[in-house]
């Protein structure tokens, strides 16, 4: 029995308004750097994958993911082939520009499907490789108080696909691992980690499978 969904967040529930790398480009023109945005994108795209995951720690990220998104700013330029003057005033802007009103939003269905899983007496929770901005994020958007708890792995100090993670979400909600149903858009860091945990999953992709295939498989 499905007591608890837990949904991760980019990708699933909330996505960005525009590529992280067009926002990379338009905070570094207040730098001095005219830099391509499509040209920053796919240097984005490429330190995405190659820059490793942030190091388990015992307990919550000293410093709450931010170093790790500094390399990833600092291997996109470096792919990209640009320089930006006063690279450390230019991280704080874009870090900060990130949890900003109008940079995310929701998916389509997302709020519908939040709700009538809440009117159906389900729990809801997130499980997030991100860092505390995502508690700004989500209360702009309106659907913080949707869940009962954000496991954030920043503060976690494990990133999907650790089960270490998916079982610290078993844990707060106080269900066995079983009893959850874990949504996502990544097959190996959201379904293979929530299975591998115990967990029941579910893949979206927005395409051709929704978000409502969530109410399909819990509500009927």
């Amino acid at each position: 029995m499905i007591r608890v969904v837990t949904f991760d967040a980019a990708g699933t529930v909330i996505r960005l308004v525009q590529p992280a790398g067009y926002t990379y480009a338009r905070v570094a023109v207040g730098f001095g750097c005219n830099c391509d945005p499509e040209r920053m994108q796919a240097a984005f795209a490429t330190a995405w994958r190659m820059l490793p995951s942030p190091p388990e720690t015992p307990g919550p990220n000293p410093d709450d993911g931010r170093g790790w998104w500094r390399s990833l700013v600092e291997k996109t330029l470096d792919i990209a082939g640009y320089r930006v003057d006063r690279f450390d005033e230019y991280f704080a802007k874009l870090y900060a520009t990130f949890r900003q009103r109008g940079i995310w939003e929701l998916y389509q269905d997302a709020d519908t499907i939040l709700s009538r899983l809440n009117s159906s007496g389900i729990r809801l929770g997130v499980i997030s490789n991100f860092d505390g901005r995502l508690r700004t994020i989500l209360q702009q958007l309106d659907v913080a108080d949707r869940f009962e708890h954000l496991v954030i792995s920043s503060e976690v100090g494990a990133e999907k696909p650790s089960s270490r993670i998916f079982h610290e979400a078993a844990r707060r909600f106080a269900v066995e691992p079983d009893e959850i149903l874990h949504v996502g858009d990544d097959p190996e860091v959201d379904i293979d980690g929530a299975r591998a945990a115990g967990l029941q999953a579910l893949l979206v992709d927005h395409k051709k499978v929704m978000l409502s295939a969530v109410l399909e498989k819990v509500v009927g």
